[in-house]
């Protein structure tokens, strides 16, 4: 049995070797039992999340001004800096805790070999879960640190992906490219599913069950632009009935406003059937995007929630229609309960701790808009995709309205789309007739139709902007589909644009470089090709 440590392939990357070989190797794990490889497992979830980076790097927040609560982390990750200041949750954590977690999965992996391959069901099981986490975490680091996928783009920059475990003790690494890297996740990401098993942990929805799976082979085939895994995998994990498994926004609704914590507990709560995988990490999100003046400077506030997200005029009406309208600060934020802040005390006389959070990482409510999505960029070649991606809309549309639902036509989805401008904010005082809006300009490398079919995608982005608020899931759409991302500062008043400082846009037909964050500076002092810029 080998026995070797599963974070010496981050520690390695970070040049930390000699730190690393300074310690006692009585601290490493010898796998020889299926319990102890299940108990690893655990630790192949990263501990630090993308949310809070990629929230701050998209447009669903604006610069509020500096007599608001702020600090550089905020303010370097905000305007796509490239060293972001040290932070429990910069870029740097994200990759340490990323390549941890793939380490601890190929360790498990390796383990399995060495007990003879997945001859019982605890080692399948375990070698699937394994395998998706392994997809996953490379995933994540892909679409934070790489450009948008393209297969057409064969010279885009992977990571490098690691397939085994580390054993050279000063190993040189290249980053390959990202169209390998996302055969090898679809590789794993295809051969891990049949073997999840539920039955194998004590609370599936802290790891990759089987409708987490499926959820998240949802999302990465939505992102490769394959609608029929889209499609497929999405309708395993929604089952026949996907309207029973929604949230429910009546009991949300229902709880008391203050503090949002409630709620946000609620919304992360692992018995909810729309939760597939919930996921723990050290982070302040919870601080940022709740009930407090930590972080107002950079946050999501009235202006955006009035013309863009959370207060604008929806496909279903205005507003005021939705179960869950918003919470409104007088640090200026305007939110929606997602991620609560728990204080995890190390030191209770003292007060000492750290900050965590939950995280739903994927959900019915995911995997029903990406099939939605799906079946609309199926419209040119099957009639019934538009009739099919409406009924989706309309399952969870009904979910999330009040009372007096208005269904979703191809008719009322073109008038809603067809009533607003293309979004280009300008310096001046917004009144809701001039240039913020819904409804952005679109630069994806396939082609989407002018009409019916780019305002249903036009609908689903407002959608899942408005579902996925907080989560970090709008980065990952502007970057999908090319989406111009303005800086904005805004005046006391919060609705006053007076400056519009940089901006993120690929309008000249080229991807901008920022889409990607640069890789952490000791990555790159080790040897490791930055991003160019």
């Amino acid at each position: 049995m080998k026995r070797l440590s599963y974070y010496l392939l981050s520690l390695c990357m970070l040049c930390s070797c000699n730190d690393f070989l300074d310690q006692n190797p009585d601290d490493r794990a010898t796998l020889d039992s299926e319990s102890k490889i299940a108990s690893l497992l655990v630790s192949a979830y990263p501990e630090k999340g993308y949310q809070l980076l990629a929230e701050l790097s998209s447009d669903n927040v604006a610069d509020f001004g500096v007599t608001k609560n702020y600090d550089i982390f905020a303010e370097d990750v905000y305007t796509w800096s490239e060293d972001i200041a040290s932070h429990n949750e910069s870029p740097k954590s994200l990759w340490d805790a990323c390549y941890g977690a793939i380490a601890a999965a190929n360790q498990a992996l390796d383990a399995i070999e060495d007990m003879g391959g997945p001859t019982t069901k605890q080692l399948k099981a375990s070698r699937g879960e394994a395998l998706l986490c392994r997809a996953y975490a490379h995933f994540v680091l892909a679409n934070m640190f790489c450009l948008p996928y393209d297969p057409n783009a064969a010279d885009r920059l992977g990571v490098p992906y690691m397939d085994h475990p580390e054993t050279d003790l000063n190993p040189k690494y290249d980053r390959g490219s990202l169209l390998t890297d996302y055969e090898k996740m679809k590789e794993d990401i295809e051969e891990g599913i049949p073997l999840i098993d539920d039955t194998s942990y004590s609370v599936p929805k802290y790891h990759f069950n089987y409708k987490a799976a499926c959820c998240f082979a949802s999302r990465f085939f939505l992102f490769t632009q394959d609608w029929d895994n889209v499609i497929k995998y999405s309708t395993l994990a929604l089952g026949e009935n996907p309207q029973n498994i929604m949230k429910d926004n009546d009991e949300l609704a229902s709880l008391p406003r203050n503090p949002i914590g409630t709620v946000s507990l609620a919304f992360c709560n692992v018995v909810s059937k729309a939760n597939f995988l919930i996921q723990t990490g050290y982070s302040q999100m919870g601080k940022w995007f709740g009930g407090y003046t930590t972080s107002a400077r950079f946050t999501h506030g009235v202006l955006q929630a009035t013309y863009q997200t959370l207060k604008v005029r929806t496909p279903y009406g205005n507003s005021a229609v939705y179960k869950m309208t918003p919470w409104e600060y007088a640090s200026g934020k305007s939110l929606l309960p997602r991620i609560p802040f728990i204080f995890e005390y190390t030191n209770p006389v003292s007060g000492s701790g750290y900050s965590r959070a939950l995280f739903p990482c994927f959900t019915a409510e995911e995997a029903i808009l990406n099939r939605a999505e799906a079946y609309v960029m199926k419209m040119k070649s099957d009639a019934t995709a538009l009739d099919k991606a409406l009924n989706d809309m309309n399952i969870f549309g009904k979910n999330q309205i009040s009372s007096g639902y208005n269904t979703l036509t191809e008719e009322t989805v073109n008038n809603w789309a067809n009533s607003f401008e293309y979004s280009v904010p300008t310096i001046g005082k917004i009144t809701g007739t001039n240039t913020l809006t819904p409804k952005n300009e679109l630069h994806p490398y396939y082609t989407i139709e002018k009409g019916t079919q780019e305002n249903m995608i036009h609908c689903l982005l407002y959608m899942r902007r408005r579902e996925f608020i907080h989560l970090g899931m709008r980065w990952f759409d502007t970057r999908r589909f090319g989406i111009t991302i303005y800086r904005q500062t805004v005046d006391e008043d919060g609705i006053t644009i007076t400056a519009l400082p940089d901006k993120i846009s690929d309008e000249d037909g080229s991807v901008d470089k920022r889409r990607a964050l640069q890789l952490p500076a000791d990555v790159i002092a080790a040897g490791l090709e930055s991003n160019p810029r």
